[in-house]
């Protein structure tokens, strides 16, 4: 499997991270990826600053304008949006739809019972494009909850994160969620600069486990 060229999952400090949008993009451009996905939180998710269409609407032309300085790369306007213990996901002033791409993360802490309900429970209300850092808030893993989770995410078309921040603890979740027929991507959730695409170990996880990635250097 082709190590991809791509981190899908980064913050700037439109949210809680550190660097400018610029400064991400110009680090992916050094580092030769292909995309970069700029996924910020909005209020009201865990990690944001501020919020509002028109805090949107201005980043999302600060990218644009980099789209046209940096043709050859790949920039995702995306957003990283919490799952509610209720299941569903945190609001976003002008929808979801609006992004290229969405991330629904937990930020909170559970056990298994409750992280798969929350799941389960979104997944019926509403859809997102990747699942984040899916363990890095959950207590312990069962394999009954695991595999309830994996097929609702493998119907859905939601792919799977591998996360530099939130390292992979279950690896039998992944396992579970391959031989359903799930996908992955890698992401950093970098908040600095120094940790933009630094996803060589998720890949070798990926590798070992013979976990499909999706394709975003096309």
């Amino acid at each position: 499997m082709k190590e991809p060229r791509y981190d899908i999952h980064t913050h700037s400090n439109y949210s809680d991270g550190n660097p400018t949008i610029a400064e991400i993009v110009g680090q992916a451009a050094s580092l030769n990826l292909s995309t970069i996905g700029i996924t910020d939180h909005f209020w009201p998710s865990m990690g944001s600053q501020r919020g509002g269409v028109g805090m949107i609407k201005e980043r999302r032309r600060k990218i644009s304008q980099l789209r046209d300085d940096f043709p050859n790369l790949r920039i995702l306007d995306g957003a990283e949006v919490d799952i509610l213990s209720n299941g569903g996901l945190a609001p976003v002033a002008g929808g979801t739809e609006q992004f290229d791409i969405v991330i629904g993360s937990v930020h909170w802490f559970s056990g298994p019972e409750q992280w798969a309900s929350s799941l389960l429970k979104t997944l019926r209300k509403t859809t997102f494009d990747v699942l984040g850092h899916w363990d890095g808030y959950l207590s312990a893993y069962k394999a009954k909850e695991g595999k309830n989770v994996a097929k609702a995410l493998a119907e859905a078309n939601i792919a799977i994160e591998l996360s530099l921040r939130y390292e992979p603890i279950y690896t039998e979740f992944l396992e579970v969620a391959r031989d359903e027929g799930c996908m992955f991507t890698l992401g950093s959730d970098s908040h600095s600069i120094e940790t933009i695409g630094k996803l060589k170990d998720q890949f070798g996880l990926a590798n070992a486990l013979k976990l499909p990635l999706l394709d975003f250097d096309r």
